[in-house]
């Protein structure tokens, strides 16, 4: 973070009079995060790892360079020599096509030179230029490319699992973060309403106590408005316990120290929060659903490649040269014409004997795909069953919102009315302290319900359609 961000931070944390909404959290989190920077990162990079299934049928470029000695003799007998030193250059192109035939296309160049030799019937030293096609057909195991695909799917799938595991991370931290940042919103609205509760408490309590002093109360009166106030003390402490744990999981998504201060959040919006319209129909698969897509496909390449991999090897193969020999400017020339030319053909079988291991090898693999497959219908099927239980909470929350704010308006009346009554010495202390328990239980749950709709409310953006 650059020393201008720290320094807004550091205000922001410090300020009590500055908001931050939550949109500026939320991009505070994605700054600062680091499990969340991992995530992105993750992502791109699987992204970019998915090109790697492209290099499975593109040509290759190879070139080799070879230089050394071999004094060892040679047959027949009567080609004596010390020593002979070569030296070998090598290169070529080679690819396997997704038809399923692999060539390699190749030009050796090599320089022999003997020392110590007995003869004198070949130039020496000499070169030797061979151009040379080489074509193999597999025809069983890999037969159309087969198993090559399936290793490019396979390479393709584990990246893309990869990338749709770090997106569900990703979103469900930033919901996570949102419901952190409501509920210290909440836990600091239910602070503030604590303290008003207490001030009103103490406040009759105060007024009691002076109509004791002048024998014009009850003693009950002042030991009841006492044991209100002593109530509200005890509700405040457990508000602000809730306010600070609250405040150590805000923080907890900024990668900062738990008990570092916080600003005043934006309040809740009960007003959106009640017309808040709740989709119809799902706007797409949660993140874990896509996961589990991937991971399906993922199986099943998997299961490809173990399918095709222990087939036995048959192969049709075959190969042409050139042959050139002289001076090196000689060698490349002869080269060119099929005056010593190179043809041959053969086949290739290979077969493992363990037959078991071969077998439970394919069927673990087919299992593996069946469990994938298996794994990702519950998952859709519980994501179909979670949409339905979330919606409906949502839509029973807004309704105990309307309830509760429809309630704690009757109750703001109600005690309102009453501490006139009271002061009017036409109701009772008792009387009041009622009222003012029904109108903070009413506050209550206008706050329970707007927090239970903030979070159905944000579970509901893991359903997205992007």
């Amino acid at each position: 973070m650059n020393k201008i961000t720290a320094l807004l931070t550091t205000a922001m944390m410090t300020s009590t009079v500055w908001g931050v909404s939550l949109d500026q959290y939320l991009n505070q989190v994605k700054d600062q995060n680091n499990a969340f920077q991992a995530n992105e990162i993750k992502f791109k990079g699987a992204e970019l790892q998915k090109k790697e299934s492209n290099l499975f049928f593109t040509p290759q470029f190879f070139f080799n360079a070879q230089k050394g000695h071999d004094s060892k003799l040679l047959n027949p007998p009567f080609l004596v020599f010390d020593q002979v030193r070569t030296e070998r250059y090598s290169a070529g192109l080679s690819q396997e096509f997704d038809f399923g035939i692999e060539t390699k296309l190749q030009f050796d160049l090599q320089k022999n030179e003997y020392r110590g030799v007995s003869f004198n019937s070949a130039p020496n030293p000499y070169w030797d230029a061979i151009p040379a096609l080489e074509v193999n057909i597999p025809l069983w195991a890999n037969f159309g490319a087969k198993a090559s695909k399936a290793k490019k799917e396979l390479t393709f799938q584990q990246r893309n699992f990869e990338q749709q595991s770090a997106k569900s991370d990703s979103q469900q931290m930033l919901v996570e973060a949102e419901i952190a940042y409501w509920r210290l919103s909440a836990a600091q609205e239910s602070v503030a309403i604590q303290k008003k509760a207490l001030d009103a408490a103490n406040n009759i309590y105060d007024y009691v106590t002076g109509k004791r002093k002048k024998n014009l109360g009850e003693e009950a009166d002042v030991l009841q408005a006492k044991a209100l106030s002593e109530s509200y003390k005890l509700q405040l402490a457990q508000a602000e316990i809730e306010e600070r744990a609250a405040r150590r999981s805000y923080n907890l998504f900024l990668n900062q120290e738990a008990e570092v201060p916080t600003p005043t959040l934006s309040g809740l919006d009960y007003d959106s929060l009640k017309g808040f319209t709740v989709p119809e129909t799902r706007p797409g698969d949660r993140p874990d659903v896509q996961a589990s897509r991937a991971q399906v496909a993922l199986a099943k390449a998997n299961s490809q490649v173990a399918e095709e991999q222990n087939k036995p090897t048959l192969n049709l193969y075959g190969g042409y040269s050139l042959f050139g020999r002289g001076t090196q400017s000689e060698a490349l020339k002869k080269a060119g014409y099929p005056d010593r030319d190179t043809l041959y053909v053969g086949i290739k079988y290979n077969m493992p004997l363990n037959f078991s291991a071969q077998k439970d090898a394919r069927e673990g693999a087919r299992q593996s795909q069946r469990a994938a497959e298996l794994n990702h219908h519950y998952i859709t099927y519980a994501q179909e069953q979670n949409w339905v239980d979330l919606t409906q909470k949502l839509k029973d929350a807004q309704l105990s919102l309307k309830l509760a704010t429809s309630m704690e308006k009757a109750q703001r009346a109600k005690l309102d009315n009453e501490r006139t009554r009271l002061r009017q010495g036409r109701t009772t202390t008792y009387q009041v302290l009622l009222f003012e328990q029904d109108y903070l239980s009413a506050e209550v749950q206008r706050i329970r319900a707007a927090t239970q709709i903030i979070n159905y409310k944000s579970q509901i953006q893991l359903y997205s359609s992007k």
